[in-house]
Order: C-alpha cells, then sequence, then structure tokens
C-alpha cells in the first residue's frame, strides 16, 4: 500500500499580507473621512445645531442684558464656530466683571458664567464717585450704602497706597469695618509702605499705620474702641494708645 505525504501548508506570500494592510488601512481612513464629513454637515450646514440663546449665570447685580451684549454671540450661528475663549474675553473686559467663563450647552445654547467684583470701597475720580473692589480695581457703579472712602488720589491695584489701605480694610472683624466711613493713606516714597488712617462714626480716628502686623492691629484695636477717645493709635500694637 503506498502511503501519501501529508500535504504542506501552503504559505502565503508577504505581498498578499501587506497589499491587505494596506486596503484596511485605505477602508479606514475613508470610513474617517466618511465621518467626518458627516459630522461636519451635522454640526455646521444642517442648522440642527444653531445657537439659538445665551444663558447667563453667576449675576448678582449687574443686569443679564449687559453680559449678554458684552458676548456678542451671533444668533442662528452653529453652536460648534463659536470661539468660546474670545467669547469669555468679551465678556471679562466689562468693568464689573471680575471672570468670565464660556461653555457650549448642547444643542443649542451658550453658557457664560460670571464672578462679579464685589466693590469696599469708592474713590472719586474725574468720572465721578465709582466703585473700588478688593484687588484695587476700580469701575463705574451704584455705591451701596456703608462703604468707606477713599480719600487719597490715584486708586488702583498697581497703586502700594491703595494696596496698604484695601489691606487694613480687609484685616478689620466686620463691626469694626461697618464703622469707617474713609481710609487715608499716604507713602512717603518709592517702595516705602503706606500710613493708612481710618475714619469712624462718632468723630474718631484710628491711626493704624503701615500693613505690618495687621492681625495684632485689628486684635487690639476691638477692645480699645470699647474705651472713650478721639484718636485710638495701633501703629505698633504692643503699645495702642487713645487720645481725647
Amino acid at each position: 500500500m503506498t502511503r501519501t505525504a501529508p500535504a504542506r501548508p501552503v504559505r502565503r506570500a508577504p505581498e498578499v499580507y501587506r497589499r491587505r494592510r494596506v486596503a484596511a488601512t485605505v477602508v479606514a481612513v475613508l470610513l474617517l473621512c466618511a465621518f467626518g464629513l458627516v459630522v461636519r454637515v451635522m454640526l455646521y450646514d444642517s442648522h440642527l445645531f444653531d445657537v439659538q440663546g445665551v444663558q447667563v449665570e453667576g449675576l448678582a447685580a449687574l443686569p443679564e442684558t449687559d453680559i449678554v451684549a458684552g458676548a456678542a454671540v451671533p444668533i442662528g450661528a452653529p453652536l460648534a464656530s463659536i470661539d468660546t475663549a474670545d467669547v469669555a474675553a468679551r465678556v471679562a473686559r466689562l468693568p464689573a466683571v471680575a471672570t468670565a467663563t464660556v461653555t457650549r450647552s448642547w444643542p443649542h445654547t451658550v453658557t457664560v458664567t460670571v464672578v462679579e467684583r464685589v466693590p469696599v470701597a469708592t474713590a472719586t475720580t474725574p468720572a465721578g464717585v465709582e466703585l473700588v473692589d478688593v484687588a484695587g480695581v476700580v469701575y463705574p457703579g451704584t455705591p451701596p450704602p456703608g462703604l468707606p472712602r477713599l480719600l487719597f488720589g490715584a486708586v488702583g491695584p498697581n497703586d502700594p497706597t491703595t494696596r496698604s489701605a484695601l489691606a487694613a480694610l480687609a484685616t478689620l472683624p466686620p463691626p469694626i469695618r461697618s464703622q469707617v466711613l474713609t481710609v487715608d493713606a499716604t507713602v512717603a516714597g518709592s517702595g516705602v509702605p503706606g500710613q493708612v488712617t481710618l475714619g469712624l462714626t462718632d468723630n474718631r480716628k484710628v491711626v493704624w499705620g503701615t500693613e505690618d502686623r495687621a492681625a495684632e492691629k485689628a486684635a487690639v484695636l476691638v477692645p480699645l474702641l470699647t474705651q472713650p477717645g478721639h484718636v485710638f493709635d495701633v501703629t505698633s500694637p504692643d503699645l495702642p494708645t487713645i487720645r481725647r
């Protein structure tokens, strides 16, 4: 009986595998291109995802119409085409806005979230009485009652006198801060810390001095103001004085 030798497996040439890989890659690329084209048509050309409105969040005092106008979002434009960074930059340029973030809320809305500046004082400028926030930024607005008035000029975020005055205000406990009517500060020279003086109700004055040891000064001032007097000097919190 004649035995038949087992058939050897047929080895496919490397060229065949290479062609199959190339064909698979081409198909994958075509599918991706087709998918991208469909997405492009859906987002930009079909009008299914166009901007229909602007939603504003985080408002406390600013009118929503001011934010919407400042955002200048083109209604009817494809939502995907909105440059959220540019919109946020436009809103942040509004004087009373501290920060702004913008997101797309699919399918039809641009959402603008703002953080408003919070006034801590007022200042007199060529434009009239304006608001000052904790960073020293001056901006227009209607002052709420009870804000102290900065008496010195050149109020601004880069002014050392402004920083000294606002630092003193921020350190005061709320019951004392509510009694402050005016804040004055002077700078003796370049790089010299501002000497701050606070004008309080009942014709009282607090000589605060520089920003040094601010927390200690505030702690000393609380019991000191319970005593009769007109001038309360906490320049040195170790040796506070009262002048009647």
